[in-house]
C-alpha cells in the first residue's frame, strides 16, 4: 500500500535568496486554526479554508465549486466575479436569481452563435450556460416550480452543446427501474478503437452534467473515453421515486451492460470514479461488479452512517439546525430529498443511511484513493481512509492527501481540479501502460 501526502517543496539550485513568500494575515491564520479544529471534531463536508468571495461559508464553498469547473470550460471568471459582485451574500434567491439571469445571457450568446454557424462559441456559452443553471439550483427549494424548468435547461443546453464537440458527445439512457438513468458518452475517437475508459459516478448532490465539468476534458487530454452516468438519488431521478440506495452493485449492472457494447470503450481498461458520496456507492458496487477494473474515490466511505453521525445535522439539535444560516439550510434540505425524505427533516439523514456499508477486503481490483488535506483533519474521515486502505482485497491500492498549500485540501478537492486530474490520469497511466 502507498501513502502519499503530497507538498509543496521550494528548492534553490544556485544559492540565490528565494522571493519571499506571501503569508496570510494572524487573523486569517486563527480563523484557518479554528476551521481545523472544528473539522477534526464535527465533518462538515462544505467547509472551507481558503474564502473566495463570500463571508457565507456554504456560500462561498459553492462559488469555489462553480470557479474549480473554469478550467474544464465550466465558467469564466470575469462571468463568475460578475455574479458574485451582485449577490447578497448569504441569501438564498439573490444567488438563484444572478446566476439564472448570467445563465440566460451565455444561452442567448450560443443561439446567435449557433444561428451564424460559430460552432465552437456556441459550444462554448452552452456549456456555461448549463453549468450557470446548474449553480443557480444549488439554494433553489425542490418544492419551487422553477426546480424542474430550470433543471431542464441544464440538460438542454448541455445536449445542444453536445454535437458540437469532435467527436460528438453522445446523450444515451441507461433502462433502469421502469425509467431511465441519464449519461453521456464522449470517446477520444469515434473509430472503434477500443482505448482506455473512465466512468465517472456523482455524490450526494451532484447532476450527471456537473460530472463532466469535473473531469470530462481532462480524461480526454489524456487519451481516455469519458462516460458518466446519474444513479438514483441523482439529478432529477428522485422526482421519479428513485432515491439514494445501498445496493448501488445493480444500478452499476445496469449501465456496464449498456456502455460495455460501445465500441470504443475496452473492458480491461474501465475505472469508475466516484466523488464524495461516490466514495460509497462505487466501492460498494466493486466488491460484487467484477468487470470494474479498477477504481478512484474522493474519498472512501465505508460506513456510511458513521460518517453522516459525524455530520453538523447529526451532532446539532433541530433548535440550532433551525437557526441555521438560510444558505446553509437550503442546500442541506435539498440533498436530504435525495434520501427520500422531506426536505425540512435534515436530521432524519443519518438514520436513512444506517447499513449503507461495504467490506473492502471484497475489492481486488486496484484502488486509488484522494482525500484532501482539510478533510483528513476530520478523525473519522481519517479513520474511514485507514480501515478501507488497510482491508481491500487488492494489494495496488495508493492513499493520496492532497495539499492545502496548493489549494487543494477541500471537498473532492474541486476547487483545484488540474491537480486532482494529474493524479487520478497519472496513476492510471502507471497501471496501463501503452
Amino acid at each position: 500500500m502507498k501513502v502519499i501526502i503530497i507538498c509543496t517543496l521550494f528548492i534553490s539550485l544556485i544559492n540565490t535568496p528565494l522571493l519571499p513568500l506571501l503569508r496570510i494575515s494572524a487573523a486569517e491564520e486563527r480563523g484557518l486554526s479554528q476551521m481545523k479544529s472544528a473539522q477534526k471534531e464535527v465533518y462538515d463536508a462544505h467547509r472551507s479554508y481558503t474564502r473566495f468571495h463570500f463571508t457565507d461559508n456554504e456560500m462561498d464553498f459553492a462559488f469555489q465549486w462553480l470557479l474549480g469547473s473554469i478550467v474544464n470550460g465550466g465558467a469564466e471568471i470575469g462571468e463568475a466575479f460578475y455574479v458574485a459582485a451582485h449577490i447578497e451574500d448569504g441569501n438564498p434567491k439573490s444567488w438563484q436569481d444572478e446566476w439564472e439571469r448570467m445563465a440566460l445571457r451565455k444561452e442567448l450568446r450560443a443561439r446567435r452563435a449557433l444561428d451564424a454557424g460559430h460552432l465552437i462559441t456556441a459550444r462554448q456559452c452552452l456549456l456555461k450556460a448549463s453549468n450557470y443553471y446548474r449553480t443557480a439550483l444549488v439554494s433553489r427549494s425542490v418544492s419551487d416550480g422553477k426546480f424542474n424548468t430550470i433543471s431542464k435547461k441544464v440538460r438542454s443546453c448541455m445536449q445542444a452543446a453536445a454535437p458540437l464537440f469532435s467527436p460528438a458527445m453522445i446523450y444515451f439512457e441507461v433502462p433502469f427501474a421502469g425509467t431511465v438513468l441519464p449519461g453521456y458518452y464522449r470517446p477520444v475517437q469515434q473509430n472503434g478503437t477500443a482505448r482506455k475508459t473512465l466512468l465517472m459516478i456523482g455524490g450526494g448532490e451532484t447532476f450527471v452534467e456537473d460530472n463532466i465539468f469535473y473531469i470530462e476534458p481532462q480524461a480526454i487530454l489524456r487519451g481516455y473515453n469519458f462516460v458518466t452516468v446519474d444513479i438514483p438519488g441523482q439529478g432529477m431521478l428522485p422526482s421519479e421515486g428513485l432515491f439514494f440506495k445501498k445496493d448501488t452493485e445493480i444500478e452499476m449492472k445496469a449501465i456496464l451492460d449498456v456502455i460495455l457494447d460501445f465500441a470504443e470503450i475496452d473492458p480491461e481498461r474501465l475505472a469508475v470514479y466516484g466523488i464524495s458520496n461516490g466514495g460509497y456507492f462505487v466501492p460498494r458496487a466493486a466488491t460484487l461488479e467484477k468487470r470494474i477494473k479498477a477504481i478512484v474515490v474522493s474519498s472512501a466511505v465505508v460506513d456510511n452512517y458513521l460518517m453522516f453521525k459525524e455530520m453538523p445535522f447529526s451532532k446539532e439539535s433541530q433548535e440550532q439546525i433551525d437557526s441555521w444560516p438560510a444558505f446553509k439550510k437550503a442546500v442541506t434540505s435539498g440533498v436530504t430529498w435525495r434520501w427520500g425524505l422531506e426536505p425540512e427533516n435534515i436530521k432524519g439523514q443519518t438514520e436513512q443511511t444506517r447499513g449503507f456499508q461495504f467490506n473492502p477486503a471484497l475489492i481486488t481490483c486496484p484502488v486509488l484513493d484522494l482525500v484532501g488535506a482539510g478533510e483528513y483533519v476530520n478523525r473519522e474521515t481519517e479513520r474511514q481512509q485507514q480501515e478501507f486502505m488497510a482491508k481491500l482485497g487488492s494489494k495496488n491500492k495508493t492513499l493520496i492527501v492532497t495539499p492545502e498549500d496548493e489549494g487543494a485540501s477541500s471537498h473532492c478537492i474541486g476547487e483545484n481540479r488540474s491537480l486532482m486530474a494529474e493524479l487520478v490520469f497519472d496513476w492510471l497511466d502507471e497501471l496501463w501502460p501503452e
